[in-house]
């Protein structure tokens, strides 16, 4: 009787022992799937978020590149306007010296059609009746815009 009971709880125990060892495995294999799941997972995330990553940085480059290229065509574009700015001062200059010189040749003109006029109706003492400073009319005066002074004005102004 004692050698039964012996042998009846070795037994049970043999077989709670068989029942862990296989829960046991069964818990190692259900942990090890769920695992490689998760890794699975993550991986595959891990793998979309690299090429996703390798694309943006080949479009970084490329907008790089275009960026810089649309800063030199700025700057050639800013260099033409310039020089075009420049060009048209210059024919405002010359604009502004041809009326300037015309206005003086009009004075001088009239000077000299004064001169002549006087000099028919001067005495024969060698000298005009007229000499007084201020006694010949003058053409009419320039617009002050078209004045040698407002020329150095715009001048100094550009």
């Amino acid at each position: 009787m004692l050698s039964s009971l012996v042998k009846d709880y070795q037994s049970k125990q043999s077989k709670l022992k068989d029942i862990n060892e296989q829960n046991r495995k069964e818990a190692l294999a259900a942990t090890e799937t769920v695992a490689n799941l998760v890794t699975d997972g993550v991986t595959t995330n891990v793998t979309e978020v690299f090429a996703t990553q390798k694309k943006l940085e080949k479009e970084v480059k490329g907008l790089q590149t275009n960026t810089s290229h649309f800063a030199k065509q700025t700057r050639q574009w800013l260099e033409m306007i310039d020089d075009f700015n420049n060009n048209l001062k210059e024919v405002g200059d010359f604009q502004n010296w041809a009326k300037t010189v015309e206005w003086d040749m009009k004075n001088i003109a009239s000077a000299l059609d004064y001169v002549a006029r006087t000099d028919s109706r001067a005495p024969t003492a060698g000298f005009p009746a007229a000499t007084v400073a201020g006694d010949f009319p003058v053409a009419t005066a320039a617009p002050a815009d078209e004045t040698p002074a407002a020329e150095a004005k715009s001048r100094k102004k550009t």
